[in-house]
């Protein structure tokens, strides 16, 4: 498997997942928070935030943190079975971080995975000085 399909295709799949099965949903209006509310069957009182405009009944939040520690484990160990210049190029091109000059946005995604700002340095400068 790929990065880019490992990253944008698998982890939304298992993420939709996770956020059916714990009643995960965003609301960025009043309308959404509505139907959030009725979707889940939950008062509002009863919801936590979980950023970015995502809301979980209060009930699921542990659960939801032990799923997604989890998914995250098993995304890093995939990462690593693949080609590590290719997975810091995909990044690298995602932050645009060519364009911008700073690999701070790319690294920050990487750093989990194992990476170190000194690897991915490495790939911009390569990339850079062919240019």
């Amino acid at each position: 498997m790929n990065y880019p399909k490992l990253k944008n295709e698998v982890m939304q799949d298992k993420l939709s997942t996770i956020f059916d099965n714990l009643g995960v949903f965003f609301a960025f209006s009043d309308e959404q928070m509505k139907e959030g509310l009725k979707k889940t069957k939950t008062k509002i009182k009863d919801l936590t935030s979980i950023g970015a405009g995502g809301f979980i009944p209060k009930k699921n939040a542990t659960e939801y943190l032990k799923v997604t520690d989890k998914l995250m484990d098993w995304l890093a160990s995939e990462v690593k079975k693949l080609d590590p210049i290719k997975v810091i190029k995909y990044e690298l091109a995602n932050y645009e971080c060519y364009y911008t000059g700073d690999i701070s946005t790319a690294y920050d995604q990487l750093k989990d995975f194992g990476y170190t700002r000194e690897q991915v340095q490495e790939v911009y400068n390569q990339k850079i000085h062919r240019a």
